[in-house]
Formats: structure tokens, sequence, C-alpha cells
């Protein structure tokens, strides 16, 4: 188990105070950023906040999230990231469930806040930007005034005595999406947080002369390898906008301008970075790692991104779901690139222990196909005030079932899709994403998505699919040949669509709801 607490460490010299820290539309040095943070607890303390109290977030990305999210780290409570782009009725849910002590907003999302009943918990809602002419339930100050109250310096404000934190007390509560449609808030220790800070560190050179890109949500787990690693070692953070995070012209100049050398997103915008040639020699010379997680990465695809990278640019597949953050690793190497083979999920990070089980829980051992489970420090401590649910007790284990689907292969875990998506039409069992990874083999297909259209005996396997651009159209019929040159007949979709662009969620994954609807 990691010792490690997370906080914003001590600035050691004059000249890691004057580093930057937060690069973006504005630029924040470490001693700015220790100042405001230490602010942050300084008011936290003021309100009476206790070890291990909620601190929610819900606003645009911008430094001042950052702040939050540390200030109350160093205060020991816990952050609730919650996405910019996530509706009020969510944020009502989340709130609800963790009783905040704060809740951190900015002028944009005021107006959809003013009239919540928010639960006695909140002492005050804090907002970035005006509050004019605002008459909300709660206490309602400006972050300005919120920080400046607090005192002038990290000197004046560091007199408040820290929390006895330790490395088994709560840090961040992310919210994930419940199959009840009722979103689960995972409990991630510092523990948690620190045993993937001290692999990531162990694993990787990076130092106080590194940019590491931040594209993911903060509300997303891929968010902690960017900013907790970075701080860890003194380097900077580039804060993608979210309206400027699906641009690939605004992403490419960022990376040149920034000298971003760390990268870590979903294979989706690496993707489209590929595809609109934005990724040109002046862009990745300075990429020292590309990492990337959340979902199969096509090969196709990939070929494309480690043709146009450096050849001194190391690839990283990443692989976990959020209750174990990621729990394997995998270089990728040029033998994985000659391969048709999906690339392996790797190694276990740090101390994880990974089984593959059958229907009834036993191990695999042969080249079978079963579900991975997670076993080690690496796992959460569970859901938030769900501890009566079956799975708790297993998470009390350190043990977690992720329903995701594997098989070895000469020694390493391949990813072969997810239980949830193993469907039964006229009486086989379909894994969806198998079709999928066959799809994009083509060489006219950029993404794919496959769904069951209809219900009962009358489910029928629809594909969605976008072309790359300049690539030759494709009828019904070259699809199904495709698809039939590599899967039986009862894998082959009877209905394909070709659309734009395949709809995504806020962590940019697939939305298959939407394909449904």
């Amino acid at each position: 188990m990691s010792d490690r607490v997370i906080c914003l460490p001590d600035i050691t010299s004059d000249e890691h105070a004057a580093r930057p820290a937060l690069l973006g539309r504005t630029t924040l040095t470490y001693g700015e950023l220790a100042t405001a943070v230490h602010a942050v607890a300084h008011r936290l303390g003021e309100l009476g906040a206790a070890l291990g109290d909620r601190v929610v977030i819900w606003m645009d990305k911008r430094p001042e999230y950052v702040q939050a999210m540390l200030g109350a780290l160093h205060r020991g409570c816990a952050y609730v990231a919650v996405d910019g782009a996530h509706p009020a009725s969510r944020l009502t849910t989340i709130v609800a469930d963790t009783d905040p002590i704060l809740l951190v907003t900015d002028e944009r999302h005021l107006s959809q806040i003013v009239h919540l009943d928010l639960p006695a918990s909140v002492r005050a809602a804090v907002v970035v930007g005006r509050i004019s002419g605002v008459s909300a339930k709660v206490r309602t100050v400006t972050w300005s005034d919120f920080v400046a109250g607090a005192g002038a310096g990290a000197g004046a404000v560091g007199q408040v005595p820290r929390m006895a934190v330790t490395p088994s007390s709560l840090a961040a509560i992310l919210y994930t999406s419940g199959s009840t449609g009722m979103p689960k808030g995972v409990q991630i220790s510092h523990s948690n947080l620190g045993a993937f800070i001290d692999w990531a560190c162990d694993e990787l050179d990076v130092g106080d002369t590194d940019v590491f890109a931040n594209h993911a949500s903060f509300n997303f787990d891929l968010s902690t390898f960017d900013l907790f690693v970075a701080i860890s070692v003194g380097a900077a953070m580039w804060i993608i906008d979210d309206e400027l995070a699906r641009d690939p012209a605004v992403l490419a100049d960022g990376i040149r301008e920034h000298g971003v050398t760390v990268w870590y997103s979903v294979p989706s915008i690496l993707t489209l970075l590929t595809a609109c040639g934005a990724l040109a020699p002046d862009t990745v010379r300075g990429l020292r790692y590309v990492l990337f997680a959340g979902e199969v990465y096509p090969k196709p695809r990939l070929l494309e991104l480690a043709a146009q990278l450096h050849e001194r640019t190391q690839l990283y597949n990443l692989y976990g779901p959020t209750e174990t953050n990621v729990c394997t690793y995998h270089r990728v190497t040029a033998h994985d690139l000659d391969r048709a083979e999906p690339l392996p999920l790797g190694l276990p990070v740090g101390g994880a222990k990974l089984l593959v089980v059958d229907d009834h829980g036993l191990p695999i051992d042969g080249p079978g196909v079963g579900e991975l489970v997670v076993e080690g420090d690496c796992v959460t401590p569970g859901y938030w005030r769900r501890e009566r649910e079956p799975i708790a007790e297993q998470h009390r284990q350190r043990r977690h079932p992720t329903g995701d689907l594997v098989s070895r292969v000469d020694g390493h875990l391949v990813y072969r899709g997810r239980k949830d998506r193993m469907v039964k039409l006229s009486g086989y069992r379909i894994e969806l994403g198998e079709i999928e990874s066959v799809i994009v083999r083509h060489s006219s297909i950029d993404e794919a998505a496959v769904i069951v259209a209809g219900e009962g005996s009358a489910g029928q396997l629809a594909a969605f699919y976008t072309v790359r651009p300049g690539a030759p159209e494709l009828t019904l019929l070259d699809l199904k040949r495709h698809c039939a040159r590599y899967l039986p007949r009862y894998m082959v979709p009877r209905k394909a669509v070709r659309v734009e662009t395949l709809p995504r969620n806020a962590n940019g994954k697939i939305d298959y709801r939407r394909l449904a609807g």
C-alpha cells in the first residue's frame, strides 16, 4: 500500500515557486498555485470542514478548478468533480448524495443553481466570476473574495493545522453512470492515487521540465494522471478548455505552443488528430510519451498514429475501470504494430493481481475467455453510500470484478469485450465489441459501433460507422462480405448505417444509448 498523501508538494525553493504549474487561458506558477491552495484550505477551516467532508466542484475547466481540488485535499476534504457540461439535474443528484460542505461553480452555471434546494450541509457557494443581481438560497461569495479573504500569501494562511490525513482517507468521489440510471460515486483514497502516482514516477522518466496535457474532464479518472503526476514532479500542466477539446487544429497548436511532452487521452481524440493530419513533425517532436486508455484503439488507427509520431516517442496502452484506476499497462513495441492482433492489456501496475474467471467465478488458466477480476491496493473502497450492495463486500476485500472479458494469448491478457455487451441472438452468444474490431479493419471505415436493434426474435445486429476522408463508399453488401471473412455468419450485421460522427459522452466514449434511441 502506498503511504503517499496527496497534496500540493512543499515549495522547496524560489526556483520551484517561479516554475509554471498551470498553463492555458492563464499561466500560474507553483508559488501562485500554492498561495491559492492554502487560501482555499484556510477558508474551509473557517467553515468548520472536518476530515472527509466533501467539496463539490461544477464548472468549466479552468485554473480555479484545480485550486479547489487541491485546496480540498490540503484541508483533508474530498473533492467531487462534476463536468461543466453535465446538466443541473445530475448536479442535484450528486449534491444530495454527498452532502458537501462547499459548492464551487462559475458564473455560467450560477443561474442554474440559485433556485436549487441545497442540503443543509452546504455552508457556502463560491462562484468564479460575477454574482451581482443574483440571489441564491445559500450564502454566495465570489472566488476572488473567498481566496483573498483568507489573507495575503501562503505564509499567512499556512497556520491552519492540517487534518490527520492518512493513506486510507477519502481523497475524491468520481461519479460514473449506474446501471439503474442513477450515477454511482466511486470512492478514491489517497492510497489509491498514491499507488498510481508511485508507479507512473517509477515507470516514466518525467521531471520538472516536462509539460503534461490535461485533455480529460476532471470528473474522469484519466485526469488524475495529468494533475497528480505533474505536480508530484514539479512539472507544468496545460489545461485544455472544454470547448476546444475536439478541435484538432487548436490541440496541435497547443502541443507546439506549450511544448507538451506527455499526452494522455482516450484513443478517439488521437484518432481525430491523425485523421486531420494535425500531428505534423514540428508538432510531435517534443512528445516523449503518448498514453491512451478508456477504449480499444483500433489497430489501423494506431498504426497511423505511430507513423506520425517521432521514433523516440513511447506509446503506452493503459487499462483500468474507475473502481481500480489504472491497473495494467503495456509499452507498445514494433512487434505489436506488425501484428494484426489487438494490443495486450499488459502488466499489472504496482502490486495488482489479475485473475481470469469463468461464469462460476472459478479461475481459467488456459486460453479461454473469462471475466477479469482485479485484486490489490489499487482497488478503491467502493461506491459512496452503497455499503449494502452485493459488490460492497468484494470492495472491502480489495477485489473488483471488472465486467471486462479477456483471454490469454502468449502469456498476455487481451481484451475481448464487455460482459454487459454480450448478447444472445438466435441462441448464439455474441460479443458486440468483437464485431466492431472487425469492421474497423476495412480500409474505408474510420470508426464503428454495433448494437442490437429490435426486441426478442425481431432483434438484429446493426452497425453504425464513419467513413475515412477520401475513402470510397461501401454498400451493405461490401460490409457484409468484409465481416464474413473474419466472423461466423450469425455475427455479420444485418443492417448498416453511415453517420457523420458517432455520438459520444462527456468522457469521449461512444454513447451506445443514443444510437439505440
